[in-house]
């Protein structure tokens, strides 16, 4: 499990305590809400397990042929309001994890202090808000697929921030603008052969952007932050960094590649663009993605999205089609660089089809086919590869969610 850096530990309880101390007895301060997701997905893919989230060390394929923990979460909300303008928020959630455990952690727990009508400032932990449903990522229900599509959504497994922002709105016309800027520190877990990957970002600033106007939404991200990544399987005394190091050259020992290619304290970057147009009756919305930054083992990469769907009263078919390139070189003269960054080309595209039934008030049920073809050379969304498994080729996915709020 992730450790939570001292402020969001002590966060949750000081607010629980602020909030009984000033609350009014006849009036709660609190406002309890839930959101989860039931779903079962089956691969084509015998060889591999799909993931759509890289901390997640198995799934359906291989593993099993029906996988219920994949896509599947459950999220716990507390809103508190308190006097002088300051409320907060605190949010659990549970979803399969890189121990393939579904032990809950705090993915929000943030104070809010509302200095004017169109300016705010918050403290503690903030979800990672580079997306057009950033805001309601967890939420199934409130969005269109049975998932988010993975070639733009599964470019990193970071969540949350732990840090301060500022947050601001305006309206000028017709148009309702508001933006964030954050500053803070990050970090995640991640399966890595066969044991366990940190990543640690610091010295984070992101800030974002979005125009609605009408039935229109227009969104922008931008990110840098200083990255680290920790593994025992990359940096021990028989990775690949200790051999490129103690090797002569010609037994493909190269210093200066271990330098390049280890993360430790390299500047990472990532922007995102997204639209979303929705008059009521049918709706467009397409991203597009780019990471970047110091050229190591976390390739740089582009993607894109568009999804496009009407709805029929409780009824709302939709199509996807998705796209990812891997912009970084996957192969070296270097047989140990080579073999480093071979499994980090996740290039692929990707063609769904889906139906949504809103079945009653605060329930859907979703199926989605995916076709996936992965480049050439690539493993795409797979992870937990088998050795009879082969790079670049096609498989076929199924998924059943049922999403829900209370």
């Amino acid at each position: 499990m992730i450790r939570l850096a001292p402020l969001t530990r002590s966060l949750p309880v000081a607010l629980l305590g602020l909030a009984t101390a000033f609350a009014p007895a006849q009036e709660s301060p609190f406002r309890f809400r839930g959101f989860g997701t039931l779903a079962a997905v089956h691969s084509s893919e015998k060889n591999a397990d799909f993931s759509s989230n890289f901390a997640q060390p198995s799934g359906p394929g291989h593993t099993r042929s029906v996988d219920f923990g994949v896509d599947s979460h459950l999220g716990l909300q507390a809103d508190l309001k308190l006097p002088a303008r300051f409320s907060a928020v605190v949010q659990v959630v549970s979803e399969r994890r890189y121990d393939k455990t579904f032990a809950p952690y705090l993915n929000m727990a943030n104070l809010k202090f509302q200095a004017l009508p169109g300016l705010a400032f918050r403290a503690g932990r903030m979800p990672f808000s580079a997306y057009l449903i950033s805001d309601y990522q967890k939420v199934g229900y409130s969005t269109p697929w049975a998932r988010p599509p993975v070639e733009v959504y599964q470019f990193n497994p970071l969540t949350h921030f732990d840090g301060g922002d500022v947050l601001w709105k305006q309206q000028a016309g017709p148009v309702a603008l508001s933006g964030q800027v954050l500053f803070g520190i990050t970090a995640a877990k991640v399966p890595l052969a066969g044991g366990v990957a940190t990543f640690k970002g610091k010295d984070a600033m992101a800030a974002n952007a979005t125009a609605e106007i009408g039935s229109s939404t227009f969104r922008a991200f931008y990110l840098q932050m200083k990255g680290t990544v920790d593994s025992a399987a990359l940096d021990g005394p028989t990775g690949p960094f200790s051999l490129l190091r103690a090797l002569p050259p010609a037994l493909g020992g190269n210093p200066a590649l271990a330098d390049q290619y280890q993360v430790k304290g390299d500047r990472i970057t990532y922007a995102s663009l997204g639209f979303n147009y929705d008059p009521g009756t049918w709706f467009f919305m397409a991203e597009a993605a780019r990471n970047a930054g110091e050229e190591n083992i976390l390739l740089h990469a582009t993607a894109a999205y568009a999804t496009a769907g009407f709805r029929l009263q409780s009824w709302t078919p939709y199509f996807t089609a998705a796209w990812k390139q891997t912009d970084s070189a996957t192969t070296s003269s270097n047989p140990i660089v080579t073999a480093l960054i071979r499994g980090n080309d996740h290039a692929q595209t990707s063609f769904g089809a889906g139906l949504r039934w809103d079945v009653m008030g605060g329930a859907a049920l979703k199926l989605q086919f995916d076709r996936v073809d992965h480049a050439e050379g690539s493993t795409g969304a797979l992870v937990n590869q088998q050795s009879a498994f082969k790079p670049g080729g096609t498989y076929n996915l199924i998924t059943a969610t049922i999403d829900f709020v209370f």
